[in-house]
């Protein structure tokens, strides 16, 4: 009769993951990002209130800057607007939720840093993937929906228009100006009329278009 041995796995190198560190770290990375920005965030703090260690975070983020770009990332992916058939309300859902997050996350210095020469292009590439690629997406979309029913120009610039969406935001907040409560439906009003559309007539009143 033929014994055989046992087959005994191979234990896995490192200590798995644990799921609810991971979420409390990201969750309290937000917070302080929100409370004392990317300059002022203290992995130790962090760790600290999140009832783990600083070497722990260490062990699932190499850095500060990597840990912060999957934060605002998972804000981010939270509940995007989803589409209603209807571009124009679309395109202002999607730029409050962009304020949304970039307010509650105080992540305007982080987009900066991403323009360094220092960063890792590895974090970089992983911020554009994750937080600038799956909007713009979503905006560029919303754009080519309204051109396919007729309501922009068919030669309109998608690409560029995309750009002054978001990019209207950044340029207030670089010359010190606080974006107006109705930053959203204004911007979205300017350029859909620069691409050749005519603000639905329910929605003029709201915009002060006449």
């Amino acid at each position: 009769m033929l014994v055989t041995e046992p087959v005994i796995a191979a234990p896995r190198p490192g200590r798995p993951r644990d799921a609810e560190i991971d979420e409390a770290v990201l969750d309290e990375t937000l917070h302080q990002l929100a409370r004392d920005g990317f300059a002022g965030l203290s992995l130790a703090a962090v760790a600290a209130a999140a009832g783990t260690s600083r070497p722990a975070i260490y062990r699932r983020w190499p850095n500060k800057e990597a840990l912060v770009v999957d934060a605002i990332a998972r804000l981010a992916a939270v509940d995007p607007p989803p589409s209603s058939g209807r571009p124009y309300d679309d395109l202002v859902a999607e730029l409050e939720h962009f304020r949304h997050c970039i307010t509650v996350a105080a992540s305007l210095p982080v987009a900066g840093l991403m323009l360094g020469d220092g960063v890792d292009p590895a974090i970089r590439e992983r911020y554009v993937e994750s937080v600038v690629t799956p909007r713009r997406a979503r905006i560029r979309g919303h754009l080519r929906a309204a051109i396919a029913a007729g309501a922009l120009d068919a030669d309109a610039d998608v690409q560029i228009a995309a750009t002054f969406l978001t990019g209207s935001w950044y340029a207030m907040a670089l010359a010190g100006t606080t974006p107006p409560r109705d930053w959203a439906r204004r911007t979205v009003t300017l350029v859909w009329r620069a691409c050749g559309g005519n603000v639905p007539e329910e929605r003029r009143t709201m915009t002060g278009v006449r």
